[in-house]
């Protein structure tokens, strides 16, 4: 698991870095070119069919529900796959995302842009985005598993999508500012390779313990 902490540890200091090399640019505030960001999608509101499902899409990207539910289908992947490595995998990736942003908002206290109301979900500090991190680390995590178990090369159609959809509904609801999302971008990114290669280094050496242990088995008879 030493890979893992290692993972978490680069993961929070290319945050912090992001962070801190916001604040050293002056554009701790918000940038010029953010605020024109911010104030386009604000001039260009949806359909109100849409603008409803802005305020629905931050659902896919937070803990508040895909916490609960990595929790359950790692249990189903331990229980009745019999995939305790896989079902581990995905719970780290959850909680180290949740575990990641609450650190960095404490640390660094970004306000929140206040050119307009802020609208849907949003808490405290403004960076770094959790809904980035999140997305970015789990949904490619997920593309990642099914990409080897099944050969299925469509969830990395799903998985940018879903990224997208979630960081236009954070400009959309004016709650961040755009570096906040590319910071968070970044974390997840750290996190989910650092991840990854980690947890396919304990699947590797599970899988060299069974041989071995199988073949002193056949050996014995």
């Amino acid at each position: 698991m030493l890979r893992v902490l290692l993972a978490y540890v680069a993961a929070w200091a290319v945050g912090i870095g992001f962070g801190l090399l916001l604040r050293g640019t002056g554009a701790w505030n918000g940038a010029a070119w953010e605020r024109d960001v911010l104030r386009w999608f604000h001039d260009r509101p949806l359909p109100w069919l849409f603008d409803r499902m802005m305020l629905v899409a931050p659902l896919f990207g937070t803990n508040l529900t895909i916490l609960p539910a990595m929790l359950i289908v790692g249990w189903w992947l331990w229980k009745e796959r019999r995939e305790p490595v896989l079902g581990a995998h995905l719970v780290v990736v959850a909680v180290g995302s949740l575990s990641l942003n609450p650190t960095m908002k404490y640390l660094l206290d970004r306000d929140r842009p206040s050119l307009f109301p802020l609208r849907g979900m949003y808490n405290w500090a403004s960076y770094p985005s959790g809904h980035a991190i999140l997305t970015v680390a789990l949904y490619f995590t997920l593309a990642l598993m099914l990409r080897r178990a099944r050969g299925w090369r469509w969830p990395f159609v799903i998985a940018p999508l879903i990224v997208l959809l979630t960081c236009y509904s954070r400009l959309y609801l004016s709650v961040h500012w755009p570096t906040d999302l590319l910071g968070g971008v970044l974390i997840g990114i750290v996190w989910l390779l650092g991840t990854w290669y980690a947890f396919r280094s304990i699947e590797e050496n599970a899988y060299v313990r069974e041989r071995r242990y199988h073949e002193r088995r056949r050996s014995a008879y």
